[in-house]
């Protein structure tokens, strides 16, 4: 009976302290949340703006990457926002224009940027670099240098190279040999190509004609294979016009595969996820596309990466020159805009560390996301996608590199005129030459 007693004043004792305790927490449970808040408060917050939509391979590196540096700057919060395709562009050039930049944003230069650096709305980050030389130092030669980084005539490092970018055409090997086809070197053999994979019932060539960025790196590289890279140069200070042979041959070979249905049946309706699928399940036997897919190709969730390879765009047997002049070259840079407070520019420099150095772009190449601009990489072989290997010897074989047709036109709607009229052209609303004055006339309406 004593025991029993004693028993129950040990468990009013506990449950007395217990009470008491629970009081406590909850007050402090509220004096935790008010800290929190005030933390919360006290955050520099920053935006990053990045084209890397879900479907593509550098979209959760992005992720890792942000987490991981929130994670170790507990006083930083950055607001990741992405946008893929033709609609990235659209917004960012509205921000452009409304001075409304986010603290960091990816960028493929041209005359946009060169607008926006004129206008002082992107920091110069040649005294960044200058105060990182480890950082500066780790990247591969040319590309601080590259076109999507400096500009013409115009002093200053206005950007931080993020990935290289080549082009060329992911195939399905089992397809081809299903046709008897392999892969063509030159324009004419594709053709051949083209009519060998219709004789067994299957889409020769997939494209996402719906979405016009699609179409238009597409007329890039046949333009680079036809007239070489320098004559972008005599289209930008107008030497040449896009009316001319040159700039209407791209169109018409995109516009003679549509015709003989090497696109399939309605390629127009076709948009970017669209055109993955089609080729990721088996029902198309080529695509056009750029190194950054090398993954969703050729990587484990890839339900064809046991048959992918690759081959270089085609040249034209007539202009053999011009066969190592490819679209490549300096890709996505990353520019920190001037129009923020001191910490919260001192924020936007150390995510640009975490993005473009040593560790960032490890990640990113683990993942086999981007081709890399950095020497300094600490990669896993054994996880290094083959097919970005091709990609490599591509760069490294290559005599000139550009990337968009486009990129030194001073007038800087250009690109998004471009990719509209390519949507006109899949959409067979436009001639070769009708696609040309569409261009030049983009040009004489904003000179006069």
């Amino acid at each position: 009976m004593k025991r029993l007693k004693k028993s129950i004043c040990v468990f009013l004792m506990i449950a007395l302290f217990g009470s008491v305790f629970v009081g406590c927490s909850g007050e402090e449970k509220q004096e935790v949340e008010e800290i929190k808040s005030k933390e919360d408060e006290e955050k520099v917050v920053i935006r990053l703006y990045v084209p890397f939509g879900s479907q593509e391979p550098a979209y959760q590196p992005t992720v890792d990457i942000v987490e991981k540096f929130m994670e170790e700057n507990p006083n930083i919060k950055v607001e990741l926002e992405i946008q893929a395709g033709t609609q990235y562009h659209d917004k960012l050039k509205t921000e452009i224009a409304t001075d409304t930049l986010a603290n960091v944003f990816v960028s493929w230069g041209g005359s946009e940027m060169v607008e926006a650096v004129k206008a002082e709305k992107l920091v110069d980050m040649t005294e960044f670099l200058s105060e990182n030389p480890s950082f500066k130092d780790g990247f591969l030669n040319g590309a601080l240098s590259a076109s999507n980084v400096t500009y013409p005539d115009i002093p200053g490092q206005w950007g931080i190279p993020l990935s290289n970018v080549a082009g060329g055409f992911y195939y399905n090997k089992e397809l081809f040999e299903q046709a008897g086809a392999e892969p063509p070197e030159t324009w004419e053999e594709m053709f051949v190509v083209i009519e060998k994979l219709k004789a067994i019932d299957t889409i020769p060539w997939v494209i996402g004609g719906k979405d016009g960025w699609r179409v238009e790196h597409l007329y890039d590289d046949i333009f680079y294979k036809w007239n070489g890279t320098e004559a972008i140069y005599a289209l930008a200070d107008r030497s040449m016009k896009y009316v001319d042979e040159g700039g209407i041959k791209p169109w018409q070979v995109i516009i003679d595969i549509n015709e003989i249905g090497g696109f399939g049946p309605n390629p127009a309706s076709v948009d970017f996820g669209m055109e993955q699928t089609l080729f990721k399940t088996g029902k198309a036997a080529m695509n056009f596309s750029l190194s950054a897919f090398a993954e969703t190709f050729g990587g484990k969730e890839s339900e064809i990466s046991h048959v992918v390879g690759f081959f270089p765009t085609p040249y034209f047997e007539e202009k053999p020159e011009f066969a190592g002049s490819i679209f490549a070259g300096g890709d996505c840079a990353l520019n920190v805009a001037s129009k923020q407070s001191p910490k919260e520019l001192e924020a936007s420099y150390k995510l640009v560390l975490a993005l473009a150095g040593q560790e960032g772009q490890s990640t990113y190449a683990n993942s086999n996301a981007l081709l890399m601009t950095r020497r300094d990489l600490d990669v896993d072989t054994s996880k290094i996608n083959p097919l970005l290997n091709e990609f490599s010897e591509l760069l490294e074989n290559g005599n000139e590199y550009e990337i968009s047709v486009c990129t030194p036109d001073p007038v800087s709607t250009m690109l998004h005129k471009t990719r509209s009229v390519a949507t006109a052209v899949i959409n067979g609303q436009l001639t070769a030459k009708q696609a040309g004055e569409e261009l030049d006339s983009e040009i004489k309406k904003n000179i006069e």
